[in-house]
This record gives C-alpha cells, sequence and structure tokens, in this order.
C-alpha cells in the first residue's frame, strides 16, 4: 500500500511540473537586468497621446522576431522604438506593455516585457481629429484600426495589405513582409508573408477562427539606407 501511495505522489508531482513547464512558455519575464535586450531611457510612467522615442540595444548573437504594444502604437526604425500611447479614460492611469519574443542562434524562444502606467490627459476629451498615419488596409478599402473587431470574412475575400504613411498620401508603400499572430486563450499562431498579401496559411487559420479572437500584425517597410520600419498593431477578428 506504501508502495503504491508513493507511485500515485511521483505521478501527482509529474503532472503537475508538466503544467507548470507548459505554462512557463507564455510568461514574458520583465526587461529589467536582462542580458539579451535592453530598453533605453528606463521610464515607467507614459502619458497619453505623447510620443516617446526608445533605444533598443539587442544582445549578439539575438534577435527580435515578434513585438506587440497593447495600447497604442509601436513603431521600430533599425534600433529605434517610437511608442505613442492610448487609453480610453478622462482621468486616470491603465497599465500598457510592450512584449519582445526574443530568438538566438540555436532558436530558443525568449519571452520578455516592459510594463509602464499610462496618464490620461483629461484635456485630450473631446478629441480633436488628428491627422492620421502608419495606416494598414485591405485592398486599400478596409482600414485596420487598433483595438477594432473585423468578421473574418473580410480577410477571407480581400488578403491584400497595403501601407500609407499618412492620411495625405494616396500611394501606399512597398511590403517587404507581412507577420500575423493569432491568439486565442493559450492558443498562439504566429505566420510570416514575404510579401504583402496574406499567405495560404494565414487564411486558412482566419477561416478556423471561432468567436472574438485577438489577432496581431506587423509589417516591415523598407526605409532609405537599408532600414526597415515595422510597424505593429493589434486587433480582433471574429465569425
Amino acid at each position: 500500500m506504501k508502495n503504491l501511495l508513493t507511485y500515485i505522489l511521483i505521478l501527482l508531482l509529474a503532472a503537475a511540473g508538466h503544467r507548470a513547464c507548459a505554462q512557463n512558455k507564455d510568461i514574458f519575464i520583465p526587461i529589467a537586468n536582462r542580458p539579451e535586450l535592453k530598453l533605453y531611457p528606463d521610464i515607467d510612467t507614459l502619458e497619453d497621446g505623447t510620443d516617446y522615442y526608445f533605444r533598443l540595444t539587442v544582445a549578439d548573437g539575438y534577435k527580435i522576431s515578434q513585438s506587440f504594444f497593447d495600447r497604442g502604437l509601436a513603431t521600430l526604425i533599425d534600433t529605434t522604438l517610437i511608442i505613442v500611447p492610448k487609453v480610453a479614460l478622462k482621468t486616470g492611469t491603465q497599465t500598457a506593455s510592450i512584449r519582445f519574443i526574443v530568438h538566438n542562434g540555436s532558436r530558443m524562444r525568449i519571452l520578455l516585457m516592459k510594463e509602464f502606467v499610462v496618464k490620461s490627459n483629461g484635456k485630450l476629451y473631446p478629441t480633436v481629429q488628428k491627422p492620421q498615419s502608419n495606416i494598414i488596409t485591405l485592398n486599400a478599402g478596409t482600414v485596420l484600426e487598433r483595438n477594432k473587431t473585423y468578421n473574418k470574412k473580410t480577410f477571407i475575400k480581400s488578403p491584400k495589405i497595403n501601407f500609407y504613411d499618412s492620411d495625405k498620401n494616396d500611394t501606399s508603400r512597398t511590403i517587404r513582409a507581412v507577420r500575423m499572430t493569432i491568439v486565442k486563450g493559450s492558443y498562439e499562431k504566429h505566420m510570416r508573408s514575404t510579401a504583402d498579401t496574406l499567405t495560404r496559411e494565414m487564411v486558412s487559420e482566419m477561416r478556423k477562427i471561432k468567436g472574438q479572437t485577438q489577432v496581431f500584425i506587423c509589417l516591415e517597410i523598407p526605409q532609405p539606407r537599408n532600414i526597415i520600419k515595422s510597424v505593429w498593431s493589434r486587433f480582433f477578428v471574429t465569425d
């Protein structure tokens, strides 16, 4: 009887360890004091609607494969990260975070994050219409606005992505690649297209969507002097 109880205890501990390992895959580690990635300046409080410029330093042998900012717009140009936070409050604060998925030469995946406190500026309400920038569209028709919800049929019928620097430009920019991540609960699917059109895999994943699903998108836009501008956004897709 004692041996049986010992065997059951070992099985329970092994199962718990397996669950813990599975959960750790989705845990983002604070970027502070991490050698793989540095973000300067090291500030924690941002103001709604203000442009913030950060310098990214990536350790030798490492590369950023995915990045997401959950409250506003984030743009990466070479080693400069530009964050424009936006909160849906007239007063008070909200927590925001930028997340990085980093790989090394052996393809080891490291999840890092930096949290901010975003202060709402009551003077911004009611908001005044401002010129739009970094506009992402489907077939130059549907504008993919941050945090908006779209029907999956929109992506299935119109899989071509367009990008405009501002609403004053009529000519779309060249897109070198489109990265897309679909997130639903513990499920994550990372995909990449080397053109301005969603791949068959991306469209297939869109067809599978049931209920409101979070989608992250990143466009790689070529700039002069072989610099790549990365524009990130997030929206929701439903059936």
